[in-house]
């Protein structure tokens, strides 16, 4: 699949993005869309910033600049299949306040490259790593 043109709508997706490039890790940018059922009972469309593909691990990075991004991301992951690895990358502030139910995996923007690298050790035919949650 050709990879989609590198257009980043905020600082921590162009730091997710550049890292992504210089660890060799082909991705995408908002070449998904899904439609998230929220509580209200409207659909609102969800397209993940970037998609980074590793083998059947499919990997949805979202950088989040708010917490009230929280409600959408918890209504995805309600829904989403296993093989999906949400990723949330946010600023220290924004990290501590989202609910552990709002992400698979978590990042502060300074760990983008811990982040990049564990996308690069994931077996494109095996299980998801477990990845720890804050409590």
């Amino acid at each position: 699949m050709p990879r989609a043109a590198h257009e980043t709508r905020t600082d921590i997706e162009r730091a997710i993005c550049a890292e992504m490039d210089r660890q060799k890790v082909p991705h995408e940018h908002r070449t998904l869309h899904y439609r998230v059922r929220m509580r209200s009972g409207r659909e609102a469309k969800y397209e993940p910033a970037i998609v980074a593909r590793r083998g059947d691990v499919l990997f949805l990075i979202e950088p989040c600049t708010a917490v009230g991004a929280a409600a959408q991301f918890k209504r995805f992951l309600a829904t989403h299949s296993p093989e999906i690895v949400f990723v949330v990358v946010a600023s220290p502030r924004v990290a501590a306040k989202l609910p552990p139910e709002s992400y698979d995996e978590l990042y502060e923007e300074k760990n983008v490259p811990r982040l990049v690298e564990r996308i690069r050790a994931q077996d494109p035919s095996g299980a998801v790593l477990l990845f720890p949650k804050r409590r």
